[in-house]
């Protein structure tokens, strides 16, 4: 058994991990969370990214971007939870998972996409760079969307 084995065989053992992989419901419900809270973190992205792109000037995009960020971070926070228990289920075959390791890899270059947005204001001024940014993260989603799906089939 090599090194980075054990801590995954570990994950395996413990009794929430048996549990996840011995009940009928629970990890078809944990995806439903999952799934959902994925859609409304991508539905408030999208509204906001909408705005950027100059779509409905009338709404104020700050404000639209406080609202967004407030419910796409709490949907983070559910899409975190709901996907630890997901890979708790069976660890070490997500570990081993190219699609797993390229959701990842898309997820924390959406979230270096998005600190970078919003430090550089990009709320206050959507400007060309802005828009760039907010079509990179239209990829970015579509692309963690893309490999959650396949990670069932790889």
């Amino acid at each position: 058994m090599t090194p980075s084995a054990i801590p995954v065989d570990a994950l395996s053992r413990l009794p929430l991990a048996v549990a996840l992989r011995e009940s009928t419901w629970a990890f078809p419900l944990l995806e439903i969370v999952h799934i959902a809270a994925f859609a409304a973190m991508v539905g408030s992205v999208l509204t906001v990214e909408a705005r950027v792109f100059g779509l409905r000037k009338s709404l104020p995009l700050e404000e639209l971007g406080k609202l967004g960020a407030v419910i796409g971070v709490t949907a983070f926070v559910v899409i975190a939870a709901s996907g630890s228990l997901l890979f708790l289920s069976d660890a070490a075959a997500y570990i081993a998972n190219r699609a797993f390791a390229v959701k990842l890899s898309l997820i924390a270059l959406a979230a270096v996409n998005m600190l970078l947005f919003h430090a550089r204001g990009s709320l206050a001024r959507p400007d060309a760079l802005a828009r760039l940014q907010a079509g990179l993260s239209l990829l970015l989603w579509l692309g963690v969307i893309t490999a959650g799906r396949l990670i069932a089939y790889v």
